[in-house]
């Protein structure tokens, strides 16, 4: 077989060599002169690396797969909406969209010019065009309403969009085996990272992640304020917007040590499983504790008996919780006695009302227009919209707009029924597919198909007692995970 580097002629080879070599020199003198003059050479030697390591290994670097490992990096340690790139431009342009954008509209290119390049179906069309019908027909419906915050419901539709899209590109470019593989992995190693930098923030406060900047020069900082307390210690906030959300990300993210563990049989999986339990009390959420209920039962449901043999692990982690972390089971414990839960949760706080609180005045003003909502992304505080989010006629919604901790709620109301029943029945469907394929495969891939519906599961679960869509990370790792299902879902040669 002939080698790609014996294409070029002998000749025409030497000087594309000597060309190459010629432009290392002086990026090299360039470097140095920046190093002896004493300006910021970072910039100037990572604007010459980059470009040389993507010629280098251009086949590498720039891979669907290797892109997407990219973006899970960037979604897990690059805080959202807490960075920003400068820019000069008009709108905050926050890593993850800069690198999102670059990569979607590359693949959706790549897909109509590049044969090699498939779109490939997911199983989850139906649910979807269910969810974009009730999101249109919501708009088409309250066209007044729209208009009032024009730009932003733009903004939130084309955005949640991206979300669907994700799961597309994530189908289309991974296969099952290694390279599926290597995400689940770098998923949960990124995780366990993280996870042990929230128990650092838990007991001293400092949050790493507040640091970036210092350390990519590129980075924006937006303060995110100060740290919340609960318990015997600091409610973490890693990379997350708020707490819940990391402690729900964190969460969603154990079931594939389960899965790793059964695959490798190596302990480390279980240390990993066991750090990013940690890290989810470490954000002090009831939400995550009640997802990590959710995961167990999963599990039993899913491979009963299996997963009865695996629970005598629970002891140990159960007493490492409390070494580590002393008083965090009893807290919990607590927060979590249906009693107390009532109770605070039935309190009105005004614009912020707890989650009992909120059912009954929800619920009368979804009775309004019960079947596609008020509007997709119109129900916004007046305070927390921009200069390019009113309308031609400058006016605004209403600032008494109740503040809902509960994502199924918030798309009630927003577009109505059949919004929520287009995204029951996508996270149905998902579980459902994946438990019939893990019950049919006692092997590996069954018990990713296991993981991989317990932690859907669990964030089903979850939107109940959060605002789940405004935190971008979590919803982010739950539609990927998505796409991952449809990747180990789909029948052969599809």
């Amino acid at each position: 077989m002939t080698s790609r580097a014996a294409v070029l002629p002998g000749p025409g080879r030497a000087e594309a060599e000597r060309t190459l070599w010629i432009v290392v020199g002086i990026a090299l003198a360039v470097v140095l002169a920046a190093a002896v003059l004493r300006v910021q050479a970072n910039p100037i030697l990572a604007a010459v690396v980059l470009p040389l390591a993507l010629v280098a290994w251009q086949r590498t670097l720039l891979a669907w797969p290797t892109l997407l490992g990219l973006t899970l990096v960037v979604i897990l340690f690059i805080p959202i909406r807490r960075y920003t790139v400068g820019g000069g431009l008009p709108f905050e342009l926050e890593p993850y969209r800069l690198l999102l954008g670059v990569i979607l509209v590359g693949w959706l290119f790549a897909v109509c010019a590049d044969p090699a390049v498939r779109w490939r179906a997911t199983g989850f069309e139906l649910p979807a065009l269910v969810v974009i019908v009730g999101i249109l027909g919501s708009l088409a419906l309250n066209i007044s309403r729209v208009n009032a915050v024009s730009g932003l419901v733009v903004k939130q539709v084309t955005f949640f969009l991206t979300f669907f899209l994700i799961v597309y590109f994530v189908a289309s470019v991974m296969e099952r085996g290694p390279k599926l593989e290597r995400m689940i992995r770098l998923l949960v190693a990124g995780g366990t990272v993280l996870a042990v930098l929230s128990l650092i923030e838990w007991r001293t406060g400092t949050n790493f992640f507040n640091g970036l900047h210092h350390v990519i020069p590129f980075l924006n900082y937006v303060d995110f304020g100060e740290h919340i307390a609960r318990g015997t210690g600091f409610r973490a906030l890693g990379s997350a917007q708020h707490p819940i959300a990391l402690g729900a990300a964190l969460a969603m993210l154990i079931p594939l040590t389960v899965y790793l563990y059964r695959r490798d049989d190596h302990v480390v999986w279980l240390v990993c499983g066991a750090l990013l339990t940690l890290g989810a009390f470490a954000s002090g959420s009831r939400t995550a504790a009640i997802m990590l209920v959710v995961l167990l039962l999963t599990f039993l449901w899913i491979k009963r008996q299996e997963t009865m043999r695996l629970l005598p692990m629970l002891i140990p982690l159960a007493i490492v919780i409390q070494i580590v972390m002393p008083g965090t089971l009893g807290t919990f414990r607590a927060i979590l006695q249906p009693s107390y839960l009532v109770r605070e949760q039935s309190q009105e706080l005004g614009s912020g009302s707890g989650r009992i609180a909120d059912l009954g005045p929800s619920l009368s003003e979804w009775s309004q227009k019960p079947l596609l909502g008020q509007g997709f992304g119109t129900r916004v505080v007046s305070t927390s919209l921009g200069p390019g989010d009113v309308g031609s006629g400058g006016t605004v919604v209403a600032s008494d707009v109740q503040i809902l901790d509960n994502q199924w709620l918030t798309t009630l109301l927003e577009i109505g029924a059949v919004g929520v029943l287009g995204l029951v029945w996508l996270f149905c469907r998902a579980v459902r597919r994946l438990a019939q394929r893990a019950r049919s495969d006692p092997g590996p891939d069954g018990w990713l198909a296991t993981a991989l519906a317990a932690a859907l599961a669990a964030f089903a679960v979850g939107m109940l007692t959060f605002d789940a869509f405004a935190f971008i990370q979590v919803t982010f790792i739950a539609f990927i995970m998505l796409g991952f299902t449809a990747v180990l879902t789909r029948q052969p040669g599809k």
